[in-house]
Order: structure tokens, then C-alpha cells, then sequence
């Protein structure tokens, strides 16, 4: 049975960074000069994945409002309560 090895990668942004150490111990390649030879940096999305559809948005919004109203409506019952208590 081979021994578990860890290797402390140097670089923060790769994909099989598993804490400070390398997750892919078993199939990497160090080289002297150019480093690691199975170094992948982690994918960021691109602007346009990360925007939402207007119509999401609208529908999003709409329930935010709904909930907002609500809310407003259940304190002015509350509100009332109170003055009609005080009184």
C-alpha cells in the first residue's frame, strides 16, 4: 500500500486545492522550473453568467414588494391594537 502523500501547493487559485495541500497528489507533475504541470486555476464566470434576466428580476421584485406590503399592513393592525389598548 502506498504511503499518503501531501504536497503543500504554492498556488491559491487552483481547482484541486484541498486546504493548503494539493487534492490530486497522485497524478501531478512537478517540474523545477515551471512548477506544477497539472495546475488548473479555478474558472470564474464570465460577466454575462452572472446576469439575471429582466423578467426574473420583475418577478423577484414584484414578490418583494408583495412581501413588503405585507408586512406594512400586519404593523398598522399592530399599531392599531396598541391605540385601541391605550385607549
Amino acid at each position: 500500500m502506498p504511503a499518503n502523500i501531501r504536497i503543500r501547493c504554492k498556488y491559491i487559485d487552483c481547482q484541486f486545492l484541498d486546504g493548503l495541500f494539493c487534492g490530486k497528489t497522485d497524478e501531478i507533475e512537478l517540474d523545477q522550473k515551471k512548477g506544477c504541470l497539472a495546475y488548473l486555476p479555478v474558472q470564474e464566470k464570465t460577466p454575462e453568467e452572472d446576469l439575471v434576466e429582466d423578467d426574473e428580476l420583475a418577478e423577484e421584485e414584484e414578490e418583494w414588494m408583495e412581501l413588503e406590503d405585507e408586512e406594512d399592513v400586519e404593523d398598522a393592525q399592530d399599531q392599531t391594537r396598541i391605540e385601541d389598548y391605550e385607549e
